[in-house]
């Protein structure tokens, strides 16, 4: 799912909302009851108003300019003041959207301003629920309404601090799985290069050192056995460029990128990852942990920051290596660079390429890595 399909499930709640709310009193309203003192036109002004305003602040709530979010928020909060305080006392059920306000306000603002929140729809539940007739029925209304902002405030802050865990989790988890991956590449790159010196050292000396005795006797043996050592120094002769050839693929084997940029994003749980390495990519050790660190400092982020549903990395071959990776999440309109992009670019420009971030087309983070092959 794009970011910009995300408007209307976060219009879904509200709407709920206003339905739940304006249903009864449209009802109410057609039976000529008088349900609220002021204009009907007003109060369904109000309604309409924080049906939009409260779905703006909660598709905003993860949006880094985190003054839209608020300015949304705080505009939801007074409309659902309005939209409770419009209506006759007695109709209860319109506090309830008090109760989902308090709920978003732990998305919007700090943990004092969620608490200020909370007491002032508590002291509005206490007032609009007064008839006249005794301060016990806005006692215990206020008291139902405090208990209730409560238990759903510390629910979602245990459900979001749970989400921040996992994230952390998720990103420990990830650099582990890159160090880990290069560790093994590294090993393996170590291992041939180890056998590829042994090939050349013993097998490679000593074929050639045959060579050149299959050569002498050449020379000196008579017919019929001079065909035999002639055939014998041509097969020493292919057998030594075999080695040859060996040893030269061992050393320049860079080994299977995907497979190593498959064990870095394996088991992350959001977002979801589509890899693409193309067949002809061709890295050396330091490119694999040039490319590999980035995927991983690209993944992190996303996690962070971007608030996206997908991350999609493509890895291309040829004069290049090239890494191209985006999301689909808010991107940055104006970026300022972390240790971990600056880490990114030194590691590109080290090998004599390049990285360059900016916004995707459509919004997102956008990361794209060249250096020569």
């Amino acid at each position: 799912m794009r970011r910009y399909d995300l408007t209307a499930a976060a219009l879904v709640l509200p709407i709920i909302l206003g339905i739940l709310v304006g249903l009864p009193v449209a009802v109410l309203q057609l039976q000529g009851e008088q349900v609220t003192p002021g204009p009907a036109w007003l109060w369904w002004s109000a309604l309409a108003g924080f049906v939009l305003a409260f779905g703006a602040a909660e598709l905003l709530s993860t949006h880094p300019r985190r003054g839209w979010a608020l300015v949304a928020f705080l505009t939801q909060a007074v409309l659902a003041l309005a939209v409770t305080g419009m209506v006759s006392p007695g109709f209860g059920f319109s506090l309830v959207i008090l109760v989902f306000g308090a709920t978003l306000s732990v998305y919007v603002v700090p943990l004092w301003g969620t608490v200020v929140v909370v007491l002032i729809n508590t002291t509005a539940a206490a007032i609009f629920s007064y008839r006249g007739q005794g301060l016990l029925e806005p006692a215990i209304t206020a008291l139902f309404y405090l208990v209730i902002q409560a238990v759903s405030v510390v629910t979602i802050v245990t459900w979001r601090r749970q989400q921040e865990m996992n994230q952390e989790l998720a990103q420990a988890h990830i650099e582990l799985s890159a160090t880990g991956a290069l560790l093994e590449e590294s090993t393996r790159a170590a291992e041939r290069l180890r056998i590829s010196r042994d090939l050349h050292d013993v097998l490679g000396h000593q074929l050639s050192a045959l060579a050149l005795e299959l050569e002498v006797a050449s020379h000196r043996a008579q017919e019929p056995a001079r065909e035999h050592v002639l055939r014998a120094r041509e097969i020493t002769k292919e057998l030594l460029a075999d080695v040859r050839g060996v040893v030269s693929e061992l050393r320049l084997d860079s080994g299977d990128l995907r497979a190593t940029l498959l064990s870095v994003v394996a088991d992350v749980p959001a977002p979801e990852i589509h890899l693409e390495v193309a067949g002809d990519v061709v890295t050396d050790e330091a490119r694999t942990t040039a490319v590999v660190r980035a995927v991983q400092e690209v993944l992190t982020n996303a996690i962070r920051h971007s608030a996206g549903e997908n991350l999609w990395i493509t890895v291309s071959g040829g004069d290049h290596l090239v890494l191209h990776a985006y999301d689909d999440g808010w991107g940055a309109e104006h970026l300022e660079l972390g240790n971990g992009l600056r880490g990114i670019r030194e590691r590109a420009e080290g090998l004599g390429g390049s990285a360059e971030f900016s916004r995707h087309e459509d919004g997102g983070f956008d990361v794209r890595v060249e250096v020569p092959v």
